[in-house]
């Protein structure tokens, strides 16, 4: 049976601490009659084997990690920095107690940096194509532009956003692109922000009009609509989400699986066979390659995370994360040995750190070694 990595990991940190309750202490002694993890918290119970494992992971660089993990903790969700699979349980617990329990003893320590090629994050980048054919190229410096019809387009602090004086005169059309290793935040006309992550293109009127407000999308991307008597729609190639005022997770790229994910409020997604959900808040809309499609509950966190800065994986295979990885950090992945691919993880990783630390913990799992060779990652064993 699959246990939650988390609920374990906090149950024996409430253990060591002597502030269990009786439920929880119930709990406990259920998990210990599984004896890998009773072997586990045994091993966390001796001092000198938590000093071996301290000096062992002495090597890798975690400063960066706990940095973030401390950021994470002020806020409401508490955030656990775990990659975890079914055969390396023991090593991980241990390494989650460590980030959990043992903070303070690692931020004294002078952490050597691996020699290697450091890939960095994705970054604010994107290119606009205003209604009379003039392309912008956006990054981190400031800009306003006034556009056809007297709108004005302005980029500040990592936000493009628009606005008008007066009543453009007739429906012209922006085109936001963002590259793979990029990312846009955007602020439509009405309200409506946008958060396009990378590999994205979104289509959109400079200023809306008429009965209806669309706009026209491929990627990912997290909206959250201004509410309005006239319903938003996202168009997308197999289908379109129609709303009036709430937040939700798009992904579709083309040729791979459509998710629509609901966090607040309620959409309806409608595909191109004329198949039609209706989501509430908690649940998602999934349209096969095949046509198929489907409603089920989920953790919206996983779907959308990345618009707070870290990508939530839960039972996902190293295939299907190398493809979210490769899009934002953008480099291209090799499989030497296929079977890897099929390798599954749950856990959090931090979207702005370097894909080196994902790389060297998945290397401390004693499953997979890597190498770098400019901006291609190969995979082996």
């Amino acid at each position: 049976m699959r246990r939650d990595l988390y609920k374990v990991m906090e149950l024996f940190r409430k253990s060591f601490s002597g502030v269990l309750n009786a439920g929880e202490q119930e709990e406990l002694e259920e998990i210990l009659r599984d004896d890998s993890l009773r072997g586990v918290y045994e091993q966390l119970s001796d001092e000198e084997f938590i000093e071996d494992k301290f000096r062992e992971f002495e090597g890798y660089d975690y400063k960066p990690a706990f940095g973030k993990l401390k950021q994470y903790r002020r806020r409401s969700s508490v955030r656990r920095w775990t990659m975890w699979s079914a055969s390396a349980v023991a090593v991980l617990a241990l390494c989650c107690f460590l980030f959990l329990s043992g903070e303070e003893k690692m931020e004294g320590k002078n952490v050597p940096i691996a020699a290697e090629h450091v890939i960095p994050a994705g970054s604010k980048s994107a290119v606009l194509k205003l209604a009379d054919g003039r392309v912008v190229k956006i990054g981190q410096e400031s800009m306003s532009i006034r556009e056809t019809g007297g709108s004005v387009v302005t980029y500040e602090g990592g936000l493009l956003s628009y606005s008008s004086d007066s009543i453009v005169p007739k429906e012209l059309f922006n085109e936001l692109e963002v590259p793979v290793g990029g990312e846009c935040f955007v602020r439509l006309d009405d309200g409506t922000e946008v958060w396009l992550n990378a590999g994205s293109k979104l289509k959109y009127p400079v200023a809306f009009s008429g009965e209806e407000r669309r706009v026209i999308f491929s990627g990912e991307a997290f909206f959250e609509v201004k509410k309005d008597s006239h319903p938003f729609i996202v168009s997308m190639e197999t289908g379109e989400v129609t709303v009036l005022g709430t937040s939700f997770g798009v992904s579709a790229y083309p040729g791979e699986t459509d998710y629509t994910t609901l966090v607040s409020g309620k959409v309806c997604f409608q595909s191109k066979g004329n198949k039609k959900v209706i989501l509430s808040p908690g649940e998602q809309a999934v349209l096969h390659p095949s046509g198929k499609l489907e409603k089920r509950e989920v953790d919206v966190e996983e779907y959308v995370g990345w618009k707070d800065g870290v990508f939530v994986f839960k039972e996902k295979t190293l295939s299907e994360i190398m493809k979210i990885l490769e899009r934002w950090y953008g480099v291209n992945v090799i499989f030497q040995d296929e079977s890897l691919k099929e390798l599954e993880y749950t856990g959090n990783l931090e979207r702005y750190d370097s894909i080196n630390t994902f790389l060297q913990l998945l290397e401390r799992l004693k499953e997979i070694r890597y190498e770098i060779k400019e901006n291609t990652i190969v995979l082996f064993r």
